[in-house]
């Protein structure tokens, strides 16, 4: 080689050859673990029961300025939380007004609102 080139380093070039995405195993590159306790809403082993609708709280126990949220809320739809009266109280229109918005319309809805 010639001044001024680079060579290929051999830990990378041959860490590359035999490289098959069929076997690279996913667990190899995992996160942390989970540290949530088992019974938090967002621990993945946590059952959610789909069929029952979600527990209605008022408005003022689930702003984010609130630094004691009810433990059973889901902390990234705090608004499915609310009464309808609540609900159209806060964010000045229905529920159905409201999910057709773009989700980033109601992201930043909920978050001028302090619901985010």
């Amino acid at each position: 080689t010639g001044g001024g080139d680079l060579c290929p380093s051999a830990t990378y070039s041959s860490g590359l050859r035999g490289y098959s995405s069929s076997r690279y195993s996913p667990h190899l590159r995992r996160s942390l673990p989970n540290m949530l306790h088992p019974n938090h809403p967002h621990h993945p082993h946590h059952i959610h029961n789909h069929d029952q609708p979600p527990k209605i709280y008022p408005a003022h126990l689930l702003f984010t300025t609130n630094y004691r949220l009810p433990n059973d809320v889901d902390r990234c739809h705090l608004e499915r939380h609310l009464s309808d009266q609540d609900f159209e109280m806060v964010f000045r229109m229905s529920r159905m007004e409201f999910y057709r918005l773009p989700p980033w319309q109601r992201n930043d809805l909920k978050r001028r609102c302090h619901f985010f």
